[in-house]
């Protein structure tokens, strides 16, 4: 065969289009030759081949028929099925709580994460051994995530959590290989290889068109195949198990026609006004186009309906405009039903045949929407064939499908490489709280995956060749957040202090959830830790434990017949650096302090009510006529012997005394009359106010600490 002739097919479900196309000298293509052939079995099946004998048989003859025209051929382009791909979302997610994400590598790292996520939402679709024979042929971001809000970059942003939701694309590997196969036994060799939207595209959409938002549908037979292209590139796949049958079909029931009869009818309809037909009765008629269409509007309603749907479904919003190509794209009425649904202007949706194509010229008068797949399949694959590149990573071998630039995380994903554990996590933080504040201590970080590529470091972003030898290891994970008490607190102090020429260390004390511990214990998440530096020598008598000198004396007496102790502290003059002072005074790094004992010490009621811990007396402090007046009331008496004590009573050693508890009232207005003299006469025509808190009261009225009491004369008016 001539060099510059290229021989294409289009294996569909219901037939095979076989295509001679030649190369000018100025680029331009010219079809040559075309051979139409419907399968004679039901061998294809959504875009795989189910049957490689029936599917060779059909290759073969088209193969024979052209070759008539053209001489021997022994190679031919061809396409997997946009149908065969399996587009899936994904999404993946990081903790950055503790540290931001600051380099691209990291937002790499969360795509190919998110890919893997979508890989397994695959596999969960599939059997369990069909994610093994899936080829990721490309992804693209659809959102990133700041803590659940959609975010432009989280590249240095504060938040909990950065995630990021992606469109991946798979194709079986299956679909290649029986590609091949079928070719093989029709004794046809595989020139090159592509995608059916992507050869599509290639010719319906130059490069200065490619940033536009199209969606382009491929309406065959059983199938309609989807294709989306943005910023430059094919951003998704779809496919909806409905196409040119499904109207088939529906004029098949109303007319009561053969399935074939139906197909030649619906043909028709694109060209014709009128449309005669004989159905299985015998009956022949005759029917307008309108009639026709008004019988099978439903069945176009349906198969619009699930194509928009699908693409709103891919793309998240209607596209910029919508090409349609295939023979199920003539069925009257669905371009514009298309159109109404994506909320589209009619021009926005067009049926494009192979004349739309620029860069070809024809020879043949067929120039419908169904040829534009063909004529694409040859011009793509020769001008942009898609290949296998295989690499090795950590010593197995991967082939990967080269629909786009490949990198190091392409091969990871294909190599098994789990993505979530590539990247060490960085160690788990704690939460503590230190006097009262709440503090954060971070784990350390974890480190990046050490990735090598025939003998160079690489990153995940960097580009793979064929033969590539790629090996790499995980990152470790952080270490846990670790302190201790000591490291807890801003400063942990440590003075000397001389008791009674004796040199004693006192340092910082510390308290974890109200437990003393030494201060290397080491903290737990959520503990409670208070920390203090005994800076009165009350404090330091108390760690010391200076209060239970065996040889300190006790003093005992009985209430109400149960027996109390109290403690006579012998040490009772106390002296710093020689000056005599009171256990509430501070003390310095290098103090001497000395106790002199006093002898016993006297023991007052106070005392007893101290250890008791009771108030013998219920206080009330309100202002009257703007003084400060406190008002007492006895909660308890104590009586020796039937005599009754006071706060300052002595109490000798094995006293008996007796408690009553007097019955607790309110203050009234009335007691304050027990502390304030009154001297005050009203004049004629005056009369006597009470107030409390500014409002009329009565002598018994209730009052209560901090009350303003007033007592005046006025005169009513």
């Amino acid at each position: 065969m001539d060099k510059k002739l290229l021989f294409a097919l289009d294996i569909g479900t219901r037939s095979v289009v076989g295509m001679i196309l030649k190369q000018h000298a100025d680029g331009k293509y010219e079809v040559m030759h075309m051979k139409v052939m419907e399968h004679e079995e039901r061998s294809m099946l959504d875009g795989q081949i189910h049957h490689i004998p029936a599917v060779a048989k059909v290759i073969k003859k088209i193969k024979e028929e052209l070759e008539l025209e053209t001489g021997p051929l022994q190679k031919v382009c061809v396409a997997a099925a946009g149908r065969a791909l399996k587009t899936v979302k994904g999404r993946s997610e990081k903790d950055i709580s503790a540290v931001s994400v600051t380099l691209q590598e990291e937002v790499i790292h969360l795509e190919l994460a998110a890919v893997q996520h979508a890989q397994f939402q695959l596999a969960s679709m599939l059997d369990e051994k069909s994610n093994h024979i899936y080829d990721c042929v490309g992804y693209s971001v659809l959102h990133y995530y700041l803590d659940d809000q959609e975010i432009g970059s989280f590249i240095g942003q504060q938040g909990l959590t950065a995630s990021v939701e992606v469109i991946a694309t798979f194709l079986p590997r299956v679909v290649v290989e029986s590609l091949i196969r079928a070719l093989r036994e029709a004794g046809l060799e595989m020139e090159a290889l592509t995608l059916e939207p992507i050869a599509a595209i290639n010719v319906l959409i130059p490069q200065s068109m490619r940033k536009l938002n199209v969606a382009l549908v491929d309406i065959g037979a059983g199938t309609s195949d989807i294709a989306l292209t943005d910023e430059g590139t094919v951003v998704a796949y779809g496919m909806v198990p409905v196409a040119g049958d499904e109207i088939t079909e529906a004029i098949s029931s109303e007319f009561l026609l053969d399935f074939p009869v139906a197909e030649d009818m619906k043909r028709s309809l694109y060209k014709n006004d009128f449309v005669e037909y004989t159905d299985i009765l015998g009956f022949s008629s005759k029917k307008s186009k309108l009639e026709v269409l008004e019988k099978i509007q439903p069945a176009i309603e349906n198969l619009a309906e699930k194509i928009t749907k699908e693409i709103l479904h891919l793309n998240a919003k209607p596209p910029q405009a919508v090409m349609l190509v295939g023979g199920g794209s003539m069925t009257p009425g669905l371009r514009e039903k298309i159109a109404e649904k994506l909320d589209l202007p009619t021009e926005r949706a067009a049926i494009r045949g192979i004349d739309a194509i620029t860069s070809l010229t024809s020879s043949i008068e067929q120039t419908g929407p169904e040829f534009v797949t063909p004529v694409g399949i040859g011009i793509a694959a020769r001008e942009n064939p898609v290949k296998y590149v295989t690499v090795t990573v950590n010593d197995k071998t991967i082939r990967l499908f080269e629909v786009k630039k490949l990198t190091i995380g392409d091969a990871l994903i294909a190599g098994g490489a789990d993505l979530s554990k590539l990247y060490g996590r960085p160690g788990m933080g704690l939460m503590i709280k230190v006097n009262g504040e709440v503090k954060i201590i971070k784990g350390s970080l974890g480190t990046p995956p050490q990735i090598i590529m025939s003998g160079k470091e690489a990153s995940l972003s960097d580009e793979i060749f064929d033969g590539a030898f790629i090996s790499y290891i995980a990152g470790v994970n952080g270490a846990n957040a670790s302190i201790a008490a000591k490291e807890a607190v801003k400063e942990h102090v440590v003075k000397t202090i001389l008791i009674d020429g004796e040199s004693t260390i006192i340092e910082t004390q510390y308290y974890v959830n109200q437990q003393p511990v030494s201060p290397e214990t080491l903290l737990n998440d959520r503990d409670e830790l208070i920390s203090y530096f005994p800076d009165t020598i009350e404090e330091v008598m108390e760690i010391q434990g200076l209060y239970r000198k065996e040889d300190t004396p006790t003093f005992s007496v009985k209430v109400d017949g149960k027996p109390v102790q109290l403690i006579r502290n012998k040490n009772n003059n106390i002296y710093l650096n020689g000056i005599d002072i009171d256990r509430a005074s501070n003390w310095d790094d290098g103090d001497h302090l000395t106790f002199e004992a006093a002898g016993d010490k006297q023991v007052t009621l106070n005392e007893l009510l101290d250890v008791l811990q009771l108030n013998l007396l219920q206080s009330c402090s309100v202002t009257f006529n703007n003084e400060e007046v406190s008002l007492t009331k006895p909660l308890f008496k104590f009586y020796r012997n039937g005599e009754s004590l006071m706060e300052d009573s002595i109490l000798f050693l094995n006293d008996e005394l007796n408690m009553e508890r007097t019955k607790q009232q309110p203050f009234i207005f009335q007691d304050i009359f027990t502390r304030v003299d009154i001297a005050i006469s009203p004049r004629p025509g005056e009369t006597l106010i009470i107030l409390k808190n500014k409002e009329k009261a009565g002598f018994q009225t209730e009052i209560e600490t901090g009350d303003s009491l007033e007592l005046k004369f006025e005169v009513l008016i």
